[in-house]
C-alpha cells in the first residue's frame, strides 16, 4: 500500500515538474521574442537617426565650402526650376 502511495505521489511530482518546465520555458521563449522584436526597432531607429546626422553634417560641410570658397547664395529671381 505505501509503495503504491508513493509511486503515486512521485509520478504527480513528475508529471506537475513537467509541466512548470514546460510554462517556464513558454514564457521565456515569449519574452526573447517581444526583446528581439524591441532590439531590432531600436536597431532600426538608430540606423535612421544615423542616417539623418550624416545628411545633416553632409549639408553643414556643403555651406561650409560655399561659405569658404565665397560663393553667394542665389536670388529667389535668379532660380530656375527644372521638372
Amino acid at each position: 500500500m505505501h509503495k503504491s502511495f508513493f509511486f503515486i505521489l512521485l509520478l504527480i511530482i513528475s508529471v506537475f515538474v513537467y509541466l512548470w518546465q514546460q510554462n517556464t520555458s513558454l514564457r521565456f521563449a515569449y519574452k526573447i521574442s517581444a526583446l528581439q522584436t524591441e532590439y531590432n526597432n531600436i536597431i532600426a531607429e538608430n540606423d535612421n537617426l544615423r542616417l539623418k546626422i550624416n545628411s545633416m553634417l553632409a549639408l553643414e560641410k556643403m555651406y561650409k565650402i560655399a561659405k569658404d570658397k565665397n560663393f553667394i547664395t542665389a536670388d529667389e529671381q535668379n532660380i530656375v526650376y527644372i521638372e
